[in-house]
């Protein structure tokens, strides 16, 4: 087997493979949207797209399945793990679709490893993105939903479930809406783009006539001034500040990097993360915390997906 992974990233959207090498470079990167199925087929027209993504970057890069030492694959959760059956909240067509063993039918029993995408985002930061080198990390999400990965003396944390570092449902208002999750005031019901927006439109925003009414949209209204926008921003950025500063209080962290669609809204969001973990980072360790932006979010958790198979030692695991 060679010094070659293929990578598989699985977001409420989108599927993407490449390709990647053992110095991080990425060949035959593919990208296409998930399907929107219903019915009794639905699974296995997801499960369709996936492998013709994966299949189509192979071709691209000239790249047999028996030349790979490896798949590695992140995908949206809830998931079991390492079990690798994923139930991603914004793929109805998958409940427990057994990701990790339908592509193991696929390569010749070559090594198939699937977690959490915010858990690849780390592997993929720390392996080779803005965080290369650091010891203790936080990676965080702000997208659709909010969530995250640990890195801790240089090494990835899965816990029990591989579930640590999710950080999007930690509590950051305690008095705060319900969240989905069962719990309260939680980071991604204070954060996340969709729930961003409904605290928008309650309280006034409208969109621009023939825009829909999500994230980004509603980004570009505040930085064109809409106050309204600007204000519902802010407090998701205020949020993810808190939270932070809530995970470096905890497990004495050297850098958090934050990543999604938020993340590249620009000052509004940034200048309210920052000033909300000003606030609540009161500890001289705390307070020393890097805060980094992802500088390459559509290959990072290609990376993170390859190093699971490529850089074991440090990413991967058993079972």
């Amino acid at each position: 087997m060679g010094e070659r992974a293929l990578a598989i990233d699985i977001g409420g959207t989108k599927i993407a493979a490449a390709v990647v090498d053992a110095d991080g470079a990425l060949r035959g990167a593919v990208r296409r949207p998930v399907p929107v199925v219903s019915g009794p087929s639905g699974a296995e027209q997801v499960f369709a797209a996936v492998w013709d993504c994966a299949y189509e970057s192979l071709l691209a890069a000239g790249v047999g399945i028996g030349e790979l030492a490896g798949v590695g694959c992140g995908c949206a959760g809830p998931m079991r793990w390492p079990a690798g059956e994923v139930s991603p909240l914004n793929i109805p067509a998958w409940r427990d679709f057994p990701l990790r063993e339908r592509l193991r039918e696929l390569v010749d029993d070559a090594p198939v490893l699937v977690h959490n995408d915010g858990i690849a985002l780390a592997a993929g930061e720390h392996w080779a993105g803005v965080a290369r080198g650091v010891h203790n990390l936080l990676a965080v999400t702000v997208s659709t939903g909010v969530g995250g990965g640990l890195i801790l003396a240089g090494q990835l944390l899965h816990g029990g479930w591989g579930n640590a570092g999710h950080i999007g449902h930690l509590t950051v208002a305690a008095d705060g809406p319900p969240c989905p999750c069962g719990g309260q005031g939680c980071l991604e019901v204070m954060a996340a783009g969709p729930h961003t927006v409904r605290r928008a439109l309650a309280a006034g925003w409208v969109p621009p006539a023939g825009q829909p009414a999500d994230g980004r949209v509603l980004a570009a209204c505040a930085a064109a001034g809409n106050q309204t926008a600007r204000r519902e921003l802010a407090r998701s950025g205020s949020a993810v500040g808190a939270g932070m500063a809530a995970a470096t209080n905890l497990l004495d962290l050297d850098a958090a990097v934050v990543a999604g669609g938020f993340a590249q809204s620009g000052p509004i969001f940034w200048d309210a993360m920052r000033a909300g973990f000003d606030r609540h980072a009161g500890l001289a360790f705390s307070r020393r915390l890097r805060i980094l932006r992802s500088a390459d979010p559509d290959r990072v958790p290609l990376w993170g997906a390859a190093a699971f198979v490529l850089v074991p030692d440090r990413y991967g695991w058993s079972g």
